[in-house]
């Protein structure tokens, strides 16, 4: 996994222990500035792709899920638009998955909602109202719930 990194192996493995207590990329970056003289964002994120840690704590990202966040949003990609879909978990705002399509419909959203459960199992989906996802969560299975933002907004 090491081999052809710049950067010694205790420094790599110090980096992934403090992502996965909770730090994000850029707070973790900083804790190695006594260490070295770069920016490491983007090797930071490049360790965890290739860390997997589904493969040494098999169920242990399952049972910390408790429901799925799920929202799209329109953004541009050169001069076409595109939909941005994420999916966080409530209680820790943990990123689940990101996901880019050219169409915003039910399709999207259960092959989206798919490989989420592929990852994390079925939970509760809380969504915006979106006539898409109950749709998308009825075909899977799950339960959706309207978020408060959307009622208030009603």
């Amino acid at each position: 996994m090491f081999e052809r990194n710049r950067t010694r192996p205790f420094l790599i493995r110090y980096a992934l222990y403090l992502y996965f207590l909770g730090l994000s990329l850029r707070n973790t970056s900083k804790a190695l500035e006594p260490f070295v003289d770069r920016s490491y964002v983007v090797a930071i994120w490049y360790w965890i792709q290739e860390f997997n840690p589904k493969d040494v704590f098999p169920n242990k990202n399952k049972s910390r899920i408790t429901a799925y966040i799920i929202d799209e949003t329109m953004v541009q990609i050169g001069y076409t638009g595109a939909w941005f879909w994420v999916a966080i978990e409530p209680i820790r705002h943990r990123i689940l998955g990101v996901y880019i399509s050219r169409h915003r419909n039910m399709l999207v959203a259960k092959s989206f909602l798919k490989s989420l459960i592929k990852l994390y199992g079925k939970h509760v989906v809380y969504s915006d109202g979106g006539s898409w996802y109950p749709e998308a969560c009825n075909s899977l299975g799950l339960k959706n719930i309207y978020s408060i933002h959307h009622l208030k907004k009603a």
